[in-house]
């Protein structure tokens, strides 16, 4: 009887977490900036991994055996998602234009032209006065979901008319990279666009399995912004556009 209470108690608060935490994760997605988007999105995290901590609790206690198989599933592979280099990842995609480095460059590397190439992003501004340099910090709107989220990147590198990365930091030491490269090939050029991404380890441990499909979401979107970045760095005829 204490056994069926406890497991019943356990089920309430499981629900109870699991809910809290799709609430938050809601909330993450109106929020007004990244970094609030980021925390909240932790928070869900936590609230998750606890639900389903008290799932296997509750198969301990009802089924012990299935419970202390799921146990040790779920701490070897919480193991091996901690090693930094599990949970980072590289998208890089290339594209050839008929057009020269410098061309490529000037579009790939302006500023105030990413919404016009990039899908996800609606607006972007540049807060530190002066030219585009090393530090410089740019204000992206982002639509994530539906929802417009603004993020601060800062200039990490430039090289001008051949590399631009561009960098946002997270609290808990993780970053995410924005790398665009161009270099002369034959009377056009190459464009490089990379990025390199950096889950948590929680979001590792609840996510990871699904790593391969996001590596192919994100590449394939990568390759699309490059054909809408084509389009700008030589427009097609008027005739051809009707």
């Amino acid at each position: 009887m204490i056994s069926l209470l406890i497991q019943l108690v356990l089920f309430v608060v499981t629900l109870a977490l699991l809910l809290a935490a799709l609430t938050v994760s809601r909330s993450a997605v109106d929020a007004a900036d990244y970094q609030t988007f980021e925390a909240r999105s932790a928070v869900s995290l936590q609230l998750l991994f606890a639900g389903n901590v008290l799932v296997i609790v509750e198969f301990l206690i009802g089924i012990p055996l299935l419970g202390a198989v799921l146990a040790v599933a779920a701490i070897l592979w919480s193991v091996s998602w901690l090693p930094k280099s599990r949970r980072q990842f590289d998208v890089v995609v290339t594209s050839a234009f008929d057009a020269s480095a410098e061309a490529v460059a000037a579009v790939m590397f302006d500023v105030s032209q990413q919404p016009r190439w990039q899908e996800s992003i609606v607006a972007t501004s540049l807060e530190t006065p002066g030219l585009l340099r090393v530090g410089s910090v740019i204000r992206q709107t982002v639509r994530i979901q539906g929802h417009d989220i603004v993020a601060r990147l800062v200039v990490a590198e430039l090289v001008p008319y051949e590399r631009l990365v561009l960098r946002l930091a997270f609290p808990d030491g993780r970053e995410l990279r924005d790398e665009m490269e161009v270099q002369p090939q034959g009377t056009g050029a190459v464009a490089k666009y990379a990025g390199h991404h950096e889950l948590s380890r929680l979001n590792a441990i609840l996510t990871g399995w699904r790593l391969p499909a996001v590596r192919e979401r994100f590449a394939k979107r990568r390759l699309s912004n490059l054909e809408r970045l084509r389009d700008l760095v030589h427009p097609a005829p008027l005739a051809r556009r009707a």
